[in-house]
């Protein structure tokens, strides 16, 4: 995985230094260069997921932390919103996930793998919109089972459970149904359920079977065993920063990549936990996460 990760953000950063290096060649020096990329405000879209304003806040922060002028913008709706704003150039940067950008620019992609579904991806953007690093950070789609349901059958694997998906009716959420990891359960695992029942678990007292994604509280708690997905029936959604290209500098590149190597799905659940849950703001989780990286 390292290598391939190394690869494209070399690439993305050659490219992203090519406009400081053309201003050499009328006269402007690179000092000058890095200079005016500092004045230039980096303006993060944030949708109206706690996910979105989360990870906006998160870019934010290392931005302004490694000298650069970033400030978060609001854009409402989904991610078609924060799509419009970026071909608008209205905003600079659009904190995505990997399968589900992927999904949005070549919905017939069979990548499943996150260095493949990042690959993919690189090759589908349309000209004029650029990636750099992924982070380990996800909110991939995940089969669950109560633990002690999942006990009682001594199943640990998606494989592992597949020969039970006919008897099964699993409560699932929108994100799952949204992400095709119904369909791609039954191509991948040969896991065809009985039917899907899309409502909160607290409707459904006594379900033993889930379908969610990983930075959700179900998934996250002790309640569920999140069934490993060893052969990567379900696609990788890590997180990933979407931009314009020419719009970044190397530096701002440079911190991007920062937060690609230090944010895990562990801290961004939390974060969006305490958001959730009124605890704390977008801009106060994020700040406290980067100052215990300092």
């Amino acid at each position: 995985m390292k290598s391939t990760r190394t690869k494209y953000s070399t690439v993305v950063a050659a490219l992203m230094v090519l406009p400081i290096l053309s201003g050499c060649a009328n006269g402007d020096s690179v000092v000058e260069g890095v200079e005016a990329e500092s004045r230039d405000q980096i303006v993060v879209a944030a949708d109206a997921s706690v996910e979105s304003s989360v990870l906006a806040e998160v870019y934010s922060t290392v931005l302004s932390s490694s000298g650069l002028s970033a400030r978060v913008e609001s854009v409402g709706g989904g991610r078609n919103q924060s799509l419009e704003a970026l071909d608008a150039a209205r905003v600079t940067l659009v904190p995505e996930f990997t399968g589900a950008l992927l999904d949005h620019y070549d919905p017939s992609s069979p990548a499943r793998k996150a260095d493949d579904v990042f690959e993919a991806l690189s090759r589908s953007l349309p000209e004029g919109l650029s990636v750099s690093d992924y982070a380990m950070a996800e909110d991939r789609a995940v089969l669950a089972l109560d633990t002690g349901y999942a006990q009682s059958l001594g199943a640990k694997t998606i494989e592992a459970f597949a020969p039970s998906c006919a008897a099964a009716t699993p409560l699932v959420s929108a994100r799952f149904v949204e992400d095709g990891a119904v369909e791609q359960l039954a191509e991948g695992a040969e896991c065809v359920f009985a039917g899907v029942d899309q409502a909160t678990p607290a409707d459904v007292p006594g379900a033993q079977v889930f379908g969610t994604t990983t930075l959700s509280a179900l998934a996250q708690s002790d309640a569920v065993t999140v069934l490993a997905d060893s052969n990567h029936a379900l696609a990788a959604q890590n997180v990933v920063p979407l931009f314009r290209a020419g719009a970044l500098g190397d530096s701002a590149v440079k911190a991007l990549s920062v937060v690609a190597g230090e944010l895990s799905t562990t801290d961004l659940a939390a974060m969006i936990e305490q958001v959730r849950t009124g605890k704390a703001s977008a801009s106060e989780v994020a700040r406290t996460w980067w100052d215990t990286r300092q």
